[in-house]
């Protein structure tokens, strides 16, 4: 919440915030709230997890989901990949990602 606040003080025309979790755009979501500040027609607020909770908030939050189950699969096999001794070719993997749309933005 008072990230919000400290982000409207340095740029009061912005006029969407990508949120490095649900958890912080639920903070940006209530703060706004709060300041009067109408989601999304002055601010866009966008999450990042797809957390159960984002589709409940008010406005539900639109929000960035990731395979976690596979970006977890991925991480096991690095560690016995190196574990191993096996080279592995590509550090950076590409898992992919889906915008979810909801009100928020």
């Amino acid at each position: 919440r008072a990230g919000l606040r400290a982000l409207l003080a340095d740029h009061p025309d912005i006029d969407a915030v990508f949120c490095s979790s649900d958890m912080v755009a639920l903070g940006v979501l209530t703060e706004a709230h709060k300041l009067g500040i109408d989601i999304p027609g002055q601010l866009a607020v966008v999450g990042l997890g797809d957390q159960p909770f984002a589709a409940e908030t008010y406005p539900a939050l639109t929000t960035v989901h990731l395979d976690g189950r596979k970006m977890g699969q991925l991480a096991a096999q690095f560690i016995i990949d190196r574990i191993a001794g096996t080279p592995i070719p590509e550090v950076v993997r590409d898992i992919g990602f889906t915008i979810v749309e909801r009100e928020s933005a």
